[in-house]
This record gives C-alpha cells, structure tokens and sequence, in this order.
C-alpha cells in the first residue's frame, strides 16, 4: 500500500498518567483518534500522543477539558499513511 502525508491532530501530555486518562476518556466516550508514539518533530513531557483528524480538535480539546485531563500542545503536523 502506499502511503501519503495527510495533516493529523496530534495531542501531547505532561505525563504518561495523562495520556493514559486520554486513552481511557476517548475509549469511554467513543472519541475520535489512537494512542501514538511521540512523533519527532514534536517535543514532549512523556513519549505518547493521541492522533486523531484536525477537524476533531474542537471535541477532543472540549472533552479533556470537561475531564481536567492536563495537555501540552494540540498540533497539526503532516504524517505518513497508508491508503488503499
């Protein structure tokens, strides 16, 4: 398959227990996107992001909030992905 750079939301947190609250938020309340390593163009308190569409900045930034799960940084970078 071959992939392309597309734009993508990329979140990072202070800490892995925030970005574990994150993955637990997003599962619980179906919301968009995946745990990610920390990509290198970005620098980071911990080693996980969650990736998700740049259009999803507006919910998963309500929904943390709401939550009090503490973020660094909400990006968008490009990245490689596969498409069929």
């Amino acid at each position: 398959m071959p992939r392309v750079r597309k734009p993508a939301l990329v979140v990072t947190f202070p800490s892995t227990a925030a970005a574990m609250a994150c993955e637990e938020l997003c599962g619980k309340e179906d919301l968009p996107g995946r745990m990610i390593p920390v990509p290198g163009e970005i620098s980071a308190g911990c080693g996980l992001a969650w990736k998700a569409a740049p259009e999803d900045r507006g919910v998963l930034e309500a929904a943390l909030a709401a939550a009090g799960v503490p973020c660094e940084a909400f990006s968008v970078i490009d990245m490689l992905e596969f498409v069929r």
